[in-house]
């Protein structure tokens, strides 16, 4: 009996306890972005407006380049939706679940091109002759074509996967961007978050640029391996300071709501922690534009003529 009144009493403070974001936390989120919505739009715009005029000399850069470009663009026009949930409540939770499972979508197709990328530069520097066979438009089309399908189909797996638990839940207090269910998300769900949507990509961008940056030191271009170096290690930190804190706030999150459940403190402050990290997150659709648009400038050109020199 002891046992299950203390099971109750755990279920009971846990019941009552519904984090949310803090007002300081949510003026900081709104603080940042604002910025963030009018130079990333405007940065891949640009970048679009630009590979459009080029067109004549498309190449296979330029097609994962436009990807990306495409979905921080998604991501992008999200964040005036999250502001707006921040401040008032949602009346439609169906279109709710419409743009936090395009976000989502948008944010990993972004994160596994910059992973193709990555790679190809890897074949391209390491194994130049054999680059060849898959550097062209249409084979990375074809990349970005098979991103979309995996991405859309696990969110189409898991589209509800927040939906309120009370189906009687009244629209005036759905939170959108925000959990409306006590329970932790799906076990499976947090998994192809971490694994196939961070940490695969992660692995492989740093495998590709780590193994990159040591062909281009046994180079004798100075200037042009100094200036390839600089450009893949600033990618490879921004990327890892963009996306680390907020995969590993998801994970803290399900483990603190599986085992700690009981604990109203943390439970909130892990819950202002995924925002605030989600937010540096999405920084990234902001600085994609500028550091990628090197790599198809300046860097593909400097980066094939240090690789076909002799050894």
């Amino acid at each position: 009996l002891k046992s299950e009144r203390n099971t109750a009493e755990k279920m009971n403070i846990s019941s009552n306890c519904t984090p949310t974001i803090t007002e300081g936390v949510r003026t900081l989120l709104t603080i940042i972005y604002i910025p963030t919505f009018i130079l990333g739009v405007l940065g891949n715009v640009t970048v679009l407006v630009i590979f459009v005029r080029g067109r004549r000399h498309w190449n296979d850069m330029m097609t994962y380049m436009t990807n990306i470009s495409i979905a921080d663009c998604f991501v992008l026009i999200s964040l005036p939706f999250k502001i707006y949930s921040y401040y008032s409540t949602w009346t439609l939770p169906s279109l709710c679940f419409v743009f936090v499972s395009s976000y989502y979508v948008n944010m990993y197709v972004s994160i596994q091109t910059v992973t193709a990328i990555s790679v190809v530069r890897y074949i391209a520097i390491k194994y130049p002759f054999k680059a060849q066979a898959i550097m062209s438009p249409w084979k990375a089309l074809i990349v970005c074509i098979l991103i979309w399908v995996l991405n859309c189909t696990v969110s189409s797996q898991f589209h509800l996967v927040d939906a309120p638990e009370n189906p009687n839940k009244t629209d005036d207090d759905f939170r959108c961007f925000q959990k409306n269910t006590k329970k932790p998300l799906p076990l499976p769900f947090i998994l192809i978050l971490e694994i196939v949507g961070f940490l695969l990509p992660f692995s492989l961008m740093t495998f590709s640029s780590l193994q990159v940056i040591r062909t281009l030191s046994k180079q004798k271009q100075v200037g042009e391996k100094t200036q390839c170096i600089r450009i893949i290690t600033t990618n490879l930190t921004i990327f890892a300071v963009c996306f680390i804190p907020f995969h590993l706030g998801f994970l803290l999150k399900y483990i603190i709501e599986t085992h700690a459940h009981d604990s109203c403190d943390l439970l909130q402050g892990i819950h202002n922690f995924v925002h605030i990290s989600m937010c540096i997150a999405n920084t990234n659709c902001c600085l994609d534009s500028f550091c990628y648009y090197f790599v198809t400038k300046d860097f593909w050109k400097s980066a094939l003529c240090c690789s076909s020199s002799p050894k």
